[in-house]
């Protein structure tokens, strides 16, 4: 019985008081972080062949957008002065539950931040949750607070994406206006207007048109570009204009 009042005890005053559930959360992360790391450490090493084979297909692709492009000091220019790209590992992932998340060995020691955006090569992965020193966790896509601002590539009309699946390969876009019928196959890049995620960033494709009950909005399923069941590396987004950005939107 005095075992079952403590516990009682312990979480009332985690639920009621913000300090202490912020510290349990941040020591949880730490803890959980240091068991998964080792977990990670020893399960790349199967993957090292894997692993060489994306980075030397990631830079060959990077390589061929510099000498592709005639003005690479727009890369430049939006690498410098628009955003930082911090790289992360992926030491724990989860695809299959209700609320996904992933754990990542970048922390506060690292410039890492609560609500920076988080991408892979392929595309975005989601948005930074939880932060200690050491390690952050990243809500999913595959979860249901994630809401994403995305355009048509093709005809810049906006939407948005979420996930009501049980499957990880796909989602939902909302907000599609009714005169627009989408195709399999068009594709939905990041809107630029969230302030998570840089413009342009791969959302993924049309694969069909879903019956929606709305009469003023068409809706439709979308294959992620990102395969979460195999993540591995990550980039956080450091926005470098998030304090001026926040001080002109906190004015009343």
């Amino acid at each position: 019985m005095f075992l079952i009042l403590e516990v009682l005890c312990i979480i009332l005053m985690i639920n009621n008081l913000p300090y202490q559930k912020r510290k349990l959360v941040s020591t949880g992360n730490a803890i959980s972080g240091k068991l998964f790391k080792t977990k990670s450490n020893f399960s790349n090493y199967f993957f090292l062949k894997e692993e060489n084979q994306l980075i030397l297909d990631h830079n060959a692709k990077l390589m061929s957008q510099l000498h592709n492009n005639n003005d690479t000091s727009l890369i430049q220019d939006y690498t410098k002065d628009d955003y930082r790209f911090i790289p992360a590992n992926v030491i724990n992932n989860s695809i299959y539950h209700a609320n996904n998340f992933l754990l990542i060995d970048k922390g506060r020691k690292d410039g890492i931040k609560k609500d920076m955006g988080v991408i892979c090569e392929n595309g975005i992965v989601g948005k930074v949750a939880n932060v200690s020193y050491n390690y952050a966790s990243v809500i999913s896509m595959l979860h249901p607070y994630s809401v994403v601002s995305a355009r048509f590539s093709d005809n810049q009309h906006l939407a948005n994406v979420t996930w009501e699946n049980k499957d990880y390969r796909f989602g939902t876009v909302k907000d599609i206006p009714l005169h627009l019928q989408p195709q399999k196959g068009d594709s939905l890049v990041t809107s630029g207007f969230s302030n998570i995620y840089p413009a342009d960033i791969m959302i993924g494709t049309i694969e069909e048109m879903i019956d929606s009950k709305s009469k003023d909005f068409n809706t439709a399923k979308i294959r992620f570009s990102t395969n979460f069941s195999t993540l591995r590396h990550v980039f956080i987004i450091e926005n470098l204009h998030q304090t001026e950005i926040d001080s002109l939107t906190s004015i009343k």
